[in-house]
Formats: structure tokens, sequence, C-alpha cells
């Protein structure tokens, strides 16, 4: 078989990919995108925050690829104290496989080419990374991009696997509505994320079109596999009234989430001679919350963005590469590090003498500036730079 060969090979063809072949091939580059799977299940709450849905508007003007807007969501505290807060602005939620053809199609739309096979072999020979595929093939590109999740084969191969103390474990059920399908479009939805008590980590309910997304997750290690499917169990049960739904509208997943700690940021390696990382073969989640969808995005339009603006015939991706490093770390780097840094306090600290969990989801209740902070915490829009000066100052309003 001949070898073929493209500028630009991208591994993996989530959001992080796909997103980067489009707007590498909408530019005139030639990019091609490895991945066995295509538009896949991905197990997650596929939560896609707004300052994504701003930033990226491509992905709600997409109108016909079914999603739910939520524009409201209900806190618990380890206390089973609650808030229900409504959003100013709606977040959405779309089933993974729906989101990743989406972003998929656009890139193939563009012009990249789409490989369906899973690479299993690359070096780097001169100035070409030589590739070789499940089925065979053999091709050539002089830049490299990892873009195949927390567990990415191409990480591995370049800086090697995240340690233990940098990723978290998720479980969880996708609950097929009793109703049938429906395009879930619109509509008044509501999320609910609970607190437990010496847990770094949370449940979630989130509506996705046709199903209900139930998960938890934590940091890996803290709980066993055992524990934590007894606590998803348990709540999914109180969520349908005490017992769980029929065997036949549930299906399990699991997935590992990277969460690094804080002194990870400062010797993370992304890039390399020829090669970036970008989403969760990164390591770009907020690490408290987990979500990851938003940073997938920013870090591929970063990468875009560098290697868009240096010429083909005499690059050697030295400035385009240093470019991305600097400037994922100036967008976003320096907050999720100050994430990871709160936290321990933000699970197990205290606030005004409780729990913090607790004390901020009953301040919320009695007050507005409190609620807005909360609430912009959860769904990516509060830096965590300035997260306990704003809450002590809505805090302090109170009194």
């Amino acid at each position: 078989m001949p070898e073929q060969s493209a500028e630009i090979a991208i591994l993996g063809a989530g959001p992080a990919g796909a997103h980067l072949a489009s707007r590498l091939a909408a530019s005139g580059r030639d990019v091609v995108l490895f991945d066995p799977k295509g538009a896949w299940e991905k197990p997650c709450g596929g939560g896609v925050p707004t300052r994504a849905l701003r930033e990226f508007a491509f992905i709600l003007q997409s109108g016909s690829y079914p999603k739910k807007l939520i524009d409201r969501i209900t806190l618990i505290s380890p206390l089973e104290r609650r808030v229900s807060v409504r959003l100013d602005e709606p977040f959405a939620i779309y089933s993974r496989e729906v989101l990743n053809r989406l972003v998929l199609d656009r890139a193939t739309n563009a012009g990249a080419r789409f490989m369906r096979a899973a690479v299993t072999d690359f070096e780097r020979e001169g100035n070409q990374w030589c590739l070789t595929t499940d089925d065979g093939a053999r091709w050539s590109a002089p830049y490299l991009v990892g873009a195949d999740g927390a567990a990415s084969f191409t990480r591995r191969r370049l800086v090697g696997i995240f340690p233990k103390g940098d990723l978290a474990l998720a479980f969880g059920y996708n609950v097929t509505s009793e109703a049938g399908p429906g395009n879930g479009s619109a509509g008044d939805e509501e999320a609910v994320v609970k607190f437990l008590k010496d847990f770094t980590g949370y449940l979630w309910a989130f509506p996705r079109p046709e199903v209900m997304n139930f998960g938890v997750a934590s940091k890996l290690g803290e709980r066993t596999s055992e524990e934590l499917r007894t606590l998803l169990k348990s709540f999914v049960c109180d969520y349908y009234g005490g017992k769980l739904p029929e065997e036949s509208r549930l299906s399990f997943f699991g997935a590992k989430i990277p969460t690094l700690e804080f002194r990870s940021w400062k010797e993370l390696r992304t890039t390399g001679e020829g090669w970036a990382l970008i989403g969760d073969a990164a390591g770009f989640a907020d690490p408290i919350t987990g979500e990851g969808i938003y940073y997938a995005f920013k870090s591929a339009d970063l990468l875009a963005e560098a290697l868009i603006g240096e010429s083909v015939s005499t690059s050697t991706y030295e400035t385009p590469t240093a470019t991305y490093e600097r400037r994922w770390r100036q967008e976003f780097g320096h907050d999720l590090e100050h994430a990871s840094y709160r936290l321990p306090r933000f699970y197990h600290g205290y606030f005004f003498g409780q729990v913090f969990t607790d004390a901020v989801v009953s301040l919320a209740r009695w007050h507005r500036g409190v609620r807005t902070v909360l609430i912009k915490t959860l769904v990516g829009e509060q830096s965590y730079v300035t997260l306990k000066r704003d809450l002590l100052k809505r805090a302090y309003q109170i009194f």
C-alpha cells in the first residue's frame, strides 16, 4: 500500500480534534483526521457551557443536531439543603455522539480528510512523522496533534500517561425516556448537582434528548469503584422516587477525566518538536467541575490560530508551537492552576464554620449574589483567582 501524506495529522475526532481540523481545512491546510470510532457516545454529561456557546456560535447555529437547553440548576448540599437557580443564559446538553458528529461534519465539509482508523504506531524521521494505522495504511506528516482523550495514545508515546493523582474516575447511567424519542430542542429543563461530605466530586442528573444522564465523579483512588457505583445507584433511585428504572432502560458507563493537581501545571508538557496536545489529551479540564468541552474547543482554536499564521513552505513549526504553549497558559492555564489549588478547599474546606459546599448552598438560598457566584463557578464563568474574594464579598453583604 503506497504511503499517503498530509501537512497535519490529528489523532482523535472528538470536539478538540474535529474543531482543529475544521479550522485548519477551512484555511486551506492539508489535514488528515484519524479516529477508529468517528462520532461515538462518550460517557459523560455532555454539557456545553454558556461561554462555549458564546465563543463558538456554530454549535447552536447547527440546528439539526438534537440538544436540551438548560435554564435551571438545583444544587443539593451535603446536609440536603437545596437551592434552585434560574440561569440568565442557558447552557446546552448534547448526546456526545451528536456533538461529535456536529463537529466532525463541519471538519469534513471544510475539506479535512477523515480516516476511520486507529493509529497504532508513529515515529519521527527527520522532519516528518511516519504513522501506521490498524488497517495497514502508512502516512507521513510534518506536524502531529494528539486529541485522543485522557487515555491518549499520543500522549503516552510522547510524554507518558497522566499519574494517578491527575485523574478522576466517573461512572454513570443513561436512562432512556419512557415517553419515547423527541427532538428536545427547547423547553424549561433542569439539571441537578449534589455534593457529598468528605467527597472530592459530585453527583449529577442532566437531561439529554431521549435520555436522562446520571453520573458521579471523584478523584481517582479516593473511593473504590464499588463505593462510587453504590452512591450513583442510590442517587438514581432517589431521583425516581425510591427505585431504579427497569434494566432495559439503563446503560452503564465508566471513564477517566483529567483533573490535574496543583503541582502538575508547572511541569505540564503539551508541545514538542513538530507536535502538540489539545483537549483532554493535554489535561485541559476544570479540576473542580471536570468540565472539559470548553477547553477542547478553546485549545483547538488557539492551536489553529497559531498554525494558520505560519507559512507552510518555510515552517519548522517552532514558532506556532511556542505561540500555542504561551497562549493556552495565558487564556485559561493560570485559572485552571488556581482551580487545582482551590480544589481541596472547595470540597473539604470550611466557610463561616460550615462545610464549604453546604455553607455556600445555604447562603445561596438567601442571597442572589452568592447564588450568582456559585452558579458561575459550576458553569465555568467564575474566575478561580477571585473565587474566595467574590464569595466573601457577597456573604458579608448578607450580614
